[in-house]
């Protein structure tokens, strides 16, 4: 896992070292929770748990307009039913690397659209004899649109809804089920960190 992380955070800090020389909004901690599963043509797993928790950099770029990065780790995963009717899951533990684009509808409504990197770090799947270590048999990477809403908060509360859809397939050497991760996650973040911004800006219009 440590190995997996640093390939990943150069992008992050480039954007908040901009945002802080800049003067932008700040620096927080988020976790959440919501439903995942696995979706394609061929097949739709069940839906089970997700999780998600890390930092995010909200950079104002405009009085209405704010760039997000972030570095989450995320647990995804989908149940299955076996060729005999056997139901199995499998959890995905992934390093997670967002960027959104935040357009204000008002002071604190948010509509939010972005494109994310992840890398797996291990995918265990679960049966009724026991746990089995299937990080092999998983693609290493993955890209995925979000979509989402937000409300930030003047006490530094951020609530965010927002919708997972895979673009690459989770399976390694498939070339039948393509099979793509799909999840709905509800957060809770707060801006620990604060950059000040002119008065001016304060304030959405």
């Amino acid at each position: 896992m440590v190995r997996l992380i640093p390939p990943l955070l150069p992008a992050f800090f480039a954007l908040l070292s901009i945002g802080a020389s800049a003067q932008r909004s700040g620096l927080g901690l988020k976790a959440g929770l919501g439903a995942a599963h696995t979706r394609s043509g061929a097949m739709n797993g069940r839906h089970t748990t997700g999780a998600t928790v890390g930092l995010y950099a909200p950079l104002l770029a405009a009085p209405r307009f704010e760039l997000q990065p972030e570095v989450l780790l995320t647990a995804l995963g989908s149940g299955y039913t076996g060729s005999e009717g056997e139901r199995l899951l499998v959890r995905s533990i992934y390093v997670q690397v967002p960027l959104l684009a935040k357009v204000y509808v008002g002071n604190v409504l948010n509509l939010q659209a972005g494109i994310q990197a992840a890398k797996l770090i291990n995918a265990t799947q679960y049966t009724d004899n026991g746990e089995q270590d299937v990080t092999s048999g998983q693609r290493p990477d993955e890209i995925a649109l979000l979509l989402g809403a937000g409300l930030d908060l003047p006490s530094g509360l951020d609530l965010t809804f927002r919708y997972h859809n895979g673009l690459t397939p989770v399976l390694a050497d498939d070339n039948v089920l393509f099979p793509r991760n799909q999840a709905v996650l509800l957060s809770v973040g707060y801006r620990m960190l604060a950059f000040s911004a002119p008065s001016t800006q304060r304030r959405r219009r």
